[in-house]
């Protein structure tokens, strides 16, 4: 296995200057599309858009100017509707120029144009929102350089790195690293895996890795416009795929205390859950996005475990024999960002994985004296009641 950071130059497709390649990008999250792409190449000139279902339909246009090294020159980018009308409150359109250790970019403040510039290596590669193609750009350039960088978007301040590492000549891997919250904390590692056909281009994408779950698979072309057409149409009838993840509250009395439990609730889309989504020997949030909220006013025992009256978050700890539920003193971070050095408690939860009803969306609820952690046929409880009480 070799590792190394993102080149300096592109070797993006080699063609003529009148032979246009296109391709394509199909992003899955279980059973539900999320997300086409379309891309094409003519000449020193690339043209793309990214078609994102959630929560409703919107257009990513793109464009790439090369130079004859292959580096990128320039860059447009437009947030629009299916029928190419500004989407309500997206970002004013996108221009970057990339010279040599800067990258310049065009946006509007205050109602008034305004350049900034910032520094930045030949080579560093545009962010493209929801776009696999960029990923395709910054592994070719990985194979011919020791560095480089990947993502100047529109609110950055400064490139972001990414490794890639090379496993053979037909898989890849990226690897994002996000920073530690906490003295206690590690950094969250994300990589997502990629398989490559002889020309080096990605052919398939696994975000099993990451936070979101995503698999992708290349198809030789989409109608994009006909897509968005169809997934717009579906949100005037008032059928939107929505967020991919809702968020919902339980609220209940526990004795003489009263709980509440803010969360996520992910969706199964035809995946396996326990073991698999939501992986062994693994820290989960417990839901998706934002980590996931308690609030007690008493001071309670949970599974015989005393947790004072307070504000937490809670997460969860599964392995194959044996899992805890997490109470954490850090509150109001993202669900990646958990700070071990924070936890209150760690509790022992019972398994439950043959449930009589199937939930589609992660739920948690009280049965009883039973605080229910539930997703799709199978999950985990503990007892709960007010510390000192019988």
């Amino acid at each position: 296995m070799t590792s190394r950071l993102a080149g300096c130059a592109l070797l993006l497709l080699a063609s003529s200057p009148l032979q246009a390649q296109t391709g394509a990008f199909v992003v899955r999250l279980g059973t539900d599309t999320i997300a086409v792409e379309r891309f094409q190449r003519t000449g020193d000139r690339i043209e793309g858009s990214v078609v994102r279902h959630t929560p409703t339909t919107n257009v990513v246009q793109y464009q790439i100017t090369l130079n004859g090294d292959g580096t990128v020159s320039t860059y447009r980018q437009q947030i629009v509707r299916a029928d190419g009308s500004p989407m309500p409150n997206a970002p004013s359109p996108l221009m970057m120029r990339f010279t040599g250790d800067s990258v310049m970019r065009d946006i509007v403040q205050n109602g008034q144009p305004v350049t900034l510039r910032h520094a930045a290596p030949r080579g560093t590669l545009p962010t493209i929102p929801g776009s696999f193609f960029q990923y395709e750009m910054l592994i070719k350039a990985s194979r011919s350089a020791a560095r480089g960088t990947i993502g100047f978007g529109a609110q950055q301040q400064a490139p972001s790195p990414q490794e890639v590492a090379f496993f053979g000549s037909d898989s890849a891997e990226i690897i994002a690293r996000v920073a530690a919250v906490g003295p206690g904390s590690s950094p969250l590692v994300l990589r997502t895996g990629f398989r490559l056909d002889a020309g080096g281009n990605v052919i398939r994408a696994d975000g099993a890795l990451t936070t979101q779950k995503f698999l992708v698979t290349r198809l030789p072309d989409v109608n994009a416009a006909a897509i968005a057409n169809a997934w717009a149409a579906n949100d005037a009838a008032g059928q939107p795929m929505g967020a991919a993840s809702t968020r919902d509250t339980l609220s209940a009395s526990i004795g003489t205390a009263t709980v509440w439990i803010d969360y996520g609730r992910p969706a199964k889309r035809g995946r396996e859950i326990w073991g698999k989504l939501v992986p062994n020997d693994t820290t989960w949030r417990l839901g998706a996005n934002a980590a996931t909220q308690f609030r007690t006013d008493k001071d309670l025992d949970i599974g015989g475990v005393r947790v004072p009256a307070g504000f937490y978050t809670l997460w969860l700890y599964p392995t194959a024999t044996r899992t805890w539920l997490i109470v954490n003193k850090q509150t109001g971070q993202w669900g990646t960002a958990y700070d071990r050095s924070q936890d209150v408690a760690r509790i022992p939860v019972d398994a439950q994985m043959n449930l009589a009803n199937v939930e589609e969306r992660f739920r948690i609820y009280m049965r009883g004296d039973r605080l229910m952690m539930h997703w799709d046929r199978g999950g985990y409880d503990v007892r709960v009641r007010v510390a000192n009480e019988e």
